[in-house]
């Protein structure tokens, strides 16, 4: 599919652009949900699930621990690139931004939930959803970059336990400044 004509010009952009747009509106979504519940949880009680949290995703992404996770596991049609060069990739990279309608090949992202829930406000929650919509869109520009189709995929799967480790890790310490605070 990246390697279709659709995908030279703006595509790649307009792409990007709906990831990142549906990342933010995930994360208000989840922010929103959050404020409400709030004060229902004591701060040391979110921290110390929070991190639970955060091992329990870890130990799945080493394969330590066997448990799904909640996703609309099938691909956003291509029928969406019906509505032009800009706006289908667009919508394709909304719906993929979003999280909710593709596959989630990693939990990481779920780790992100109680913390924009709990911990996050308006600020965070905007570079959140913004993380989560570049980290999809460097993955797309990578692909699209690194070679003939399948190029890509040979070269993450050299190499799955150090670039999960080097992603956990990675993401750990970002939480821990989140939990820890200024």
């Amino acid at each position: 599919m990246l390697s279709s004509p659709v995908w030279r010009g703006v595509a790649p952009f307009a792409f990007a652009g709906g990831l990142l747009l549906g990342g933010v509106l995930s994360a208000f979504g989840v922010l929103l949900l959050g404020s409400v519940l709030r004060p229902l949880v004591p701060p040391l009680l979110v921290s110390a699930l929070v991190c639970a949290w955060l091992a329990v995703l870890v130990a799945r992404e080493f394969a330590l621990l066997h448990f799904p996770l909640p996703q609309n596991a099938r691909l956003v049609p291509e029928t969406v690139f019906r509505h032009g060069p800009v706006f289908g990739p667009l919508q394709f990279g909304l719906e993929m931004g979003t999280g909710v309608r593709t596959y989630v090949t990693s939990g990481l992202p779920y780790a992100l939930l109680p913390l924009i829930a709990f911990l996050a406000g308006p600020g965070s929650a905007l570079l959140a959803g913004l993380a989560f919509g570049a980290g999809r869109a460097v993955m797309t520009f990578g692909v699209l970059r690194h070679g003939p189709p399948g190029a890509w995929d040979a070269a993450w799967l050299r190499h799955p336990r150090l670039l999960a480790a080097l992603l956990c890790l990675a993401f750990a310490l970002a939480q821990a400044s989140v939990i820890v605070g200024p």
